[in-house]
């Protein structure tokens, strides 16, 4: 069983007198230290807000400093925990009409002050509707979405405002790491034309030499860029901002859209509000 697993999947309820947020931070912490005995030092809510269609139940996005034990030695951990509440009640696990699990299907609200005008890459940010993307520019299905959602909100400007985080998945395609901090250069340089191009390189994603990926990438868009530009403090701070958004919102694949603030599983609820 991996220490990260932290709660009982099986839907469990445990009653209460009343379930406020103080309150189910402090029965977080009893339950950590008796039952799984990993004492809390600190926990934050992240997000929370009521789950519609399901009679009040409401979802709490936690994120947890644990103290866990590993054989003899007590190891900190920063872990997330997904928490349901419904009157007196507190459920580890809520499933759908369809038996899913709503842990699999919903994901924390994006905080108001990720729409900043940094990230905004197209529309109008006072536009009605606001998109927000996590791309890896070598993701086949980032390839595939992403330049017809550019193109969609490029032709509708005044109904969507387009933010545009970078998740580079260097596991799979090293060479995101180059692109996606050549793609921040473009962003900070406002040759945001650039960006759309940076999905269809013509190098290997594997590859892990950034002389290559350069060259790659003034083939493709004309634009020179340095070695010593990419590495930047500016583009390495750039990148940590995306990354702790990415931990904030639990992202852990690409393309991950959210419209108006909710995570849109399908991607393509976007698409009912085009005229």
């Amino acid at each position: 069983m991996k220490k990260r697993i932290l709660f009982i999947v099986a839907l469990l309820t445990f009653q209460l007198h009343a379930v406020s947020e103080e309150g189910l931070h402090h029965y977080i912490k009893k339950y950590m230290a008796e039952k799984m005995h990993s004492p809390v030092t600190k926990i934050e809510t992240i997000s929370s807000y009521p789950i519609k269609g399901t009679n009040g139940w409401k979802v709490y996005f936690l994120s947890l400093d644990v103290n866990m034990k590993f054989g003899r030695i007590m190891r900190k951990r920063v872990v997330s925990q997904v928490v349901f509440t419904k009157g007196n009640k507190i459920a580890f696990s809520l499933k759908d009409k369809s038996n899913q699990d709503y842990k699999k299907i919903l994901k924390p609200k994006v905080p108001l002050d990720a729409y900043d005008d940094e990230h905004l890459l197209v529309g109008n940010k006072n536009a009605k509707h606001k998109l927000l993307v996590l791309s890896d520019p070598f993701c086949p299905y980032c390839q595939e979405i992403v330049p017809k959602l550019i193109d969609a909100v490029k032709a509708n400007p005044n109904v969507f405002a387009l933010y545009y985080y970078h998740l580079p998945l260097l596991r799979i395609h090293p060479a995101s790491d180059t692109a996606t901090r050549a793609m921040l250069l473009f962003q900070k340089r406002g040759e945001l034309k650039h960006l759309k191009s940076m999905y269809h390189l013509l190098v290997n994603p594997k590859e892990i030499n950034a002389g290559v990926v350069l060259k790659a990438i003034k083939e493709k868009t004309g634009v020179k860029i340095k070695r010593v530009e990419i590495y930047s403090d500016e583009v390495n701070h750039a990148l940590e901002v995306d990354k702790a958004l990415k931990k904030r919102l639990m992202v852990t694949g690409t393309p991950t859209i959210f419209i108006d603030g909710l995570w849109d599983p399908t991607r393509t609820k976007y698409k009912t509000y085009l005229k």
